[in-house]
């Protein structure tokens, strides 16, 4: 650590996931009254107060998994001459290959009523975990509590990944997984040479049907399109809505003839189905993977050949 850092007006440490401490500045020593060696390889937890350790593991990891930071986390330290309240700011990022929580921790002199409240309310908490077994126990469930409240976080932020990656209206995927995927399959294909191809879909003449039948059909003729794409799929083929009618499909190890032939069984399909509503057809355009694509030139590419197929006529597909 240089000198900057380990004096800087403001305590410094870094972490692992498991709260175990790798460095610490001077200031932040100097600040807890402690050397080296009685910190060393030593958990948060030792720098806590009892409750600060309770808020820490109700707010601290869930805040990081969801946010990738934590800011303004307030705490109380332990210190050789007493309690030290303290602002906490942390950030995760990779150091030298392995995965390190770095936190700045600031004195704070001053807090508001409510803050002042909460730490009067932990100070006693604090007497009477040391005063009788009862209010022990009741810390002991306390802290399960606060474990079922943490997984319920992870189970939430869990949901809340899976719903930045679905289309609401349709379930299937969105424009951004859909993104996401297609760098990996480019990637893979410039250094193991795995093709794959895109189908784009677009439905013929869907204005119409919003103009005729009104936006709430308009929707649920788009779930049923969804739905029959959905079922038609191959197991490892991925289905997104990537905006208002449009659709494309990405088809892993297909070249551009086999995407063809499943472009126009789709394609077939839509013709021939009995719709509730009105009849529907699909224009279509396929092209694979070339060398040097991006993200950009293959749906750029996808795209022209969807216009393509529109500008002759609707119901074909079109190859690029």
């Amino acid at each position: 650590m240089d000198d900057q850092l380990n004096f800087a007006p403001c305590g410094y440490l870094t972490m692992d996931r498991n709260g175990y401490i790798f460095e610490m500045n001077a200031t932040l020593q100097k600040m807890l009254g402690q050397q080296e060696l009685e910190w060393n390889g030593q958990h948060i937890h030792s720098l806590l107060t009892t409750p600060s350790r309770i808020y820490y593991q109700t707010y601290f990891l869930p805040l990081l998994d969801i946010n990738g930071d934590v800011n303004e986390i307030y705490l109380t330290l332990k210190s050789t001459t007493g309690k030290i309240p303290v602002l906490m700011n942390a950030i995760e990022r990779k150091i030298e290959h392995e995965t390190r929580i770095e936190c700045v921790i600031v004195e704070m002199k001053i807090r508001d009523e409510y803050e002042n409240e909460l730490i009067q309310e932990r100070r006693n908490a604090e007497s009477v975990v040391q005063k009788t077994d009862k209010a022990y126990e009741g810390l002991q469930q306390l802290l399960k509590e606060v474990e079922c409240k943490k997984n319920e976080l992870e189970t939430i932020n869990e949901k809340l990944k899976v719903l930045a990656l679905t289309d609401s209206l349709t379930g299937l995927k969105n424009r951004r997984y859909f993104e996401e995927q297609l760098l990996l399959f480019i990637e893979s294909y410039t250094t193991s040479h795995i093709p794959f191809s895109l189908l784009a879909i677009d439905i013929d003449h869907f204005k119409r049907i919003n103009d005729t039948f009104g936006h709430p059909i308009g929707d649920l003729v788009l779930q049923e399109v969804s739905l029959i794409l959905q079922e038609s799929k191959r197991p490892h083929d991925i289905v997104a809505r990537i905006g208002g009618e449009e659709f494309i499909i990405l088809l892993p190890e297909t070249n551009l003839e086999k995407a063809f032939d499943i472009a126009e069984l789709t394609r077939k399909r839509f013709e021939l189905f009995e719709w509730s509503y009105t009849p529907l057809t699909i224009s279509s355009g396929v092209t694979m993977v070339r060398q040097g694509d991006t993200t950009t030139t293959i749906i750029r590419r996808t795209d022209a050949t969807l216009y393509a197929s529109k500008n002759a006529g609707r119901n074909i597909v079109s190859i690029g």
